[in-house]
């Protein structure tokens, strides 16, 4: 009974480090879907050195990103949520973030402050889980749930919803997908800003 218990424990162990070797970005999976909607100069939020694209797009991260996915490094450093991301109001054709806007609880503020550095007409694509799926696929695959998520109930009519309390700005869903790409969520809006 106790070599079995060793057993389970090792083999616990060595599955976490196969999952820890083998872990990609959450962009890396969206990454096709969301291309054609990253066009001009734009930017890539708490990228975690993996940003959706790898040209005339700027990384913006914590000085020590949390989350190591890649190699592309930071550009500007900023503490996203708790400073004004240090760029210009209106600088960039599109604004992407993946699996960031989840860990605040005012989701609307992160977006507006997204939306601010975004160039009227612009894109705004956002990468996110939907909860209740991200929780049932950790269960499901004995994985540790990241304890940043503040939304029981993230999702895209969660989105939806924050979009419609924005004060001056106007918006067009272009692409969504709801959990094709297993937990996944994918929102791109076209964002027109109104005074």
């Amino acid at each position: 009974q106790k070599m079995s218990m060793i057993t389970k424990i090792l083999s616990r162990i060595k599955r976490l480090f196969a999952q820890r070797e083998m872990y990609t970005s959450e962009t890396s999976k969206v990454r096709h879907l969301v291309l054609k909607y990253c066009l001009g100069k734009g930017c890539d939020i708490c990228f975690g050195g993996d940003k959706v694209v790898k040209k005339n797009c700027v990384g913006i991260d914590y000085a020590k990103p949390y989350a190591y996915t890649g190699k592309d490094k930071v550009d500007i450093p900023c503490n996203v949520g708790s400073e004004p991301i240090p760029v210009p109001d209106h600088t960039f054709d599109y604004v992407y973030s993946s699996h960031l806007i989840e860990d605040f609880e005012d989701t609307a503020a992160i977006v507006l402050e997204f939306c601010r550095i975004l160039k009227s007409g612009g894109n705004l694509i956002l990468v996110f889980p939907d909860q209740p799926a991200y929780e049932k696929y950790c269960i499901d695959n004995e994985l540790n749930m990241n304890q940043h998520h503040v939304h029981g109930n993230m999702g895209l009519d969660f989105m939806l919803e924050v979009f419609k309390t924005l004060p001056h700005i106007e918006y067009e869903i272009l692409f969504s997908s709801d959990c094709e790409i297993v937990y996944n969520v994918v929102l791109v809006a076209k964002i027109t800003k109104i005074s």
